[in-house]
């Protein structure tokens, strides 16, 4: 992780402080990446704070160091420091009795006694967090950084020592904690284990493994119960005399096409005669038919290497090693989802710390749903500054909500089990997070335990600017923003721009690498453009547990798999969609429900699906006043499919004026029926050759070229 963090700070290609929501100029951006990697390093020196105030001249740190570099007073930790001590050492000297203090929250309690603007600067070493240390408005201003390039690593838990090997080849470990307190996730030298389950993980990691599907009720339920109980086939599960501290994760829905959410449900009984498992629901999740899922939690259920279980009553943490040869340390019990928590303290800022090892909650929709936890998380708290960090293995990298002009730039952000990058609100007071820039983050393998989360997910937040971001390798979304609830959480002004996302909604059934919503239904005003994506899939299975292949698309079945390289939904309208580069995805770019959309200088090949898919399900009947068609215009299109379909257009509702088609440039392997339109404008019927469009009224000036 620290050899691909240093890789990321020395290819980050954007300016660190452009004004928000606008692109700074080229001219601006040729000594980017270098004055980045400067900055980020020179913010973790603490002893080179009087030439880093110089360099910060005309940047947005720049009244940061007020005054002289004097006026700010350094505390230094370090894990071999004392609480006692004064804290203004770097290192021990003994002989005087004085040093680094031992904690952060003795360092923040004395720089809030001394008062004016102060540092805390990290030695390297590991630090074990048992609860989150909490920053105030009596913190505001404050910078918690590594010293100068150490690298101190915080991790969300404890370490277990002291283990015993049982007859049976289990390890355990006595590991107490609080009353109702448990184990979140277990990490042996940095990767974590697998909870007890069954079936058990695939060995190979398969995503379509390591699963049983969900029978039809005899007799049958109605779809509401599907919250707090679904139906198994005989013979599928194990016997599990005591259910306390089992959990089902479930993928699922109404119907088998529906897979693009789960939960981890807690299980209340397990009715072994009428084959049903009932749940603690929501009224949120739902399931049926088909949905796949797994049991975890149980001491019966732990029987495979990797694996793990916490006894909560006697406080003991059973394991069963990989390679039976277990180490007296490297093993960390994650109990933290959150690490530090910035509650009104403006202006902070956090920079080249490492944080690990913490607890899996916070995506999840019962009891911690979409926006929960965070290991560094802002609340009320303008204009804080996360630079550099590095961030794994925790429940969601960064959350922001109901704050002000959040920067994020040049941290990596990996294996996390909901959203790499928040920012957003609370529900019921829906106040916004406007101005966050989300620049030059390396955010990879996203969604581990919450498929419906995004490397960087955005609500209730105006003027945001997303760039230059590298995301890899998520559940569902790369960039997903808007609204989910209408005019509360609504977003306007967005620029989503020269990001790099390969490999997206790896584990849903409808997802893509960029998705805006827009439920307030009016014009987002908001800009893709310049972006580069790549291998965006879908995993879906039917009712009988077996899964559509990969990349697979049918515009003439239901249910069945959707996904898209970049698309709108709910309503989203006023977006311009120009200048990306989109290839081996399966459909490349959609339009569900809005109007007045461009979608413009596109460059789309080698996908599976259609080029284009516009629908108007979620805004049926829906035309308001100052609707204008969708546009999709001066694109350049491979057409690499089998089937040489280029663009499929559903809106019966709103006929020939819902989208129109021009100047666009298609090449591959188009034939008479490579355009598919509902309403049937066509002569030939819904199917039909660009010329049938055209004669159509439907395109204006495409072509279709030779292959070069």
């Amino acid at each position: 992780m620290r050899q691909r963090f240093r890789l990321t700070l020395s290819i980050l290609p954007v300016m660190l402080f452009p004004q928000s929501g606008s692109s700074a100029p080229v001219g601006a951006e040729i000594d980017a990446p270098e004055r980045l990697q400067m900055l980020v390093r020179e913010a973790t020196c603490a002893e080179a704070s009087t030439t880093w105030s110089a360099k910060l001249n005309g940047t947005s740190l720049s009244d940061v160091w007020s005054g002289s570099a004097g006026a700010r007073t350094i505390f230094y930790v370090s894990p071999d420091g004392n609480d006692t001590w004064s804290g203004r050492l770097p290192t021990a000297n003994r002989q005087a009795g004085d040093g680094p203090f031992a904690s952060i929250e003795r360092a923040r309690d004395a720089a809030r006694e001394k008062g004016g603007a102060n540092t805390i600067a990290l030695e390297k070493g590991d630090y074990y967090l048992t609860q989150p240390i909490v920053f105030d408005a009596r913190d505001t201003g404050l910078i918690l950084t590594a010293r100068c390039n150490e690298v101190p690593i915080l991790h969300g838990g404890l370490q277990v020592r002291d283990w015993v090997q049982q007859a049976d080849g289990r390890w355990t470990a006595l590991l107490k904690l609080p009353p109702d307190e448990g184990v979140g996730d277990l990490f042996v030298k940095g990767i974590r284990q697998t909870r007890a389950r069954f079936p058990n993980a695939p060995a190979d990691g398969d995503p379509r493994k390591g699963w049983l599907f969900a029978a039809k009720c005899d007799p049958a339920i109605d779809a509401r119960e599907g919250n707090t109980r679904f139906c198994f086939h005989a013979g599928d599960l194990p016997a599990v005399d005591d259910t306390s501290g089992l959990v089902v994760d479930i993928v699922g829905g109404y119907q088998p096409g529906s897979q693009w959410g789960n939960d981890t449900l807690p299980v209340v009984s397990i009715d072994g005669a009428a084959r049903t498992v009932y749940t603690k629901g929501t009224g949120y999740f739902f399931t049926a038919e088909g949905s796949r899922y797994f049991l975890a939690g149980a001491k019966a259920l732990l029987d495979a290497p990797g694996e793990w279980w916490y006894d909560l009553a006697a406080g003991e943490l059973h394991y069963i090693p990989v390679d039976q040869a277990l180490p007296n340390s490297g093993v960390v019990a994650g109990i933290l989802p959150t690490f530090f928590r910035l509650d009104g303290a403006n202006g902070m800022i956090v920079s080249g710390l490492e944080l690990r090892d913490g607890a899996p909650e916070g995506s999840g929709k019962f009891y911690t749903e979409t926006r929960g936890f965070g290991a560094i998380r802002i609340e009320h708290a303008d204009d804080v500054k996360i630079l550099g960090n590095s961030i794994e293995n925790v429940g969601v990298g960064v959350h922001v909500t109901e704050s002000k002009d959040a920067l994020i730039a040049g941290n990596v952000i990996a294996d996390v089990a909901g959203n790499g990058i928040y920012v957003g609100t609370n529900y019921g007071t829906f106040l916004k997070s406007n101005g966050a820039r989300i620049l030059s983050n390396h955010i990879h393998d996203i969604g581990k335990v919450y498929i419906e989360t995004a490397g960087i997910w955005f609500q209730a937040a105006d003027n945001v600017r997303i760039a230059d971001n590298l995301i890899e390798n998520t559940a569902q979304f790369g960039i997903s923003g808007g609204s989910l609830w209408g005019s509360n959480d609504a977003v306007y002004n967005a620029v989503i721009e020269h990001n790099v996302i390969h490999n997206a909604n790896q584990r849903t059934a409808d997802g893509g690498a960029i998705k805006m919503m827009g439920e307030q239904a009016d014009p987002l005003n908001s800009t893709i453009r310049s972006n580069l994506i790549t291998g965006t899939g879908h995993l879906m299975n039917r009712a009988d547990g077996t899964f559509w292949p990969p990349g697979y698309e049918n515009t003439s079945e239901w249910p069945s798999p959707i996904s898209w390289a970049i698309y709108t939904d709910g309503k989203a309208s006023g977006l311009n969609i120009e200048g990306n580069t989109l290839s081996g995805n399966v459909a490349a770019i959609g339009i569900n429900g809005g109007w007045s959309n461009l979608v413009a200088a596109n460059v789309i090949t080698h996908g599976s699906g259609a080029a284009f898919r516009v629908d108007d399900g979620t805004g049926r009947g829906w035309h308001p006043p100052w609707a204008r068609p969708n546009r999709i215009e001066n694109n350049i299109v491979s057409v690499d499919n089998s089937d040489g379909l280029a663009a499929y257009v559903h809106a019966p509702d709103h006929g020939p004026e819902y989208v129109q088609f021009a100047r666009n440039r298609y090449i591959g392997n188009l034939n008479s029926q490579s355009f598919r339109i509902n309403p049937r404008v066509m002569r030939s019927g819904e199917f039909g050759g660009l010329g049938d469009l055209q004669k159509a009224g439907v395109d204006t000036g495409s072509v279709v070229a030779p292959p070069e």
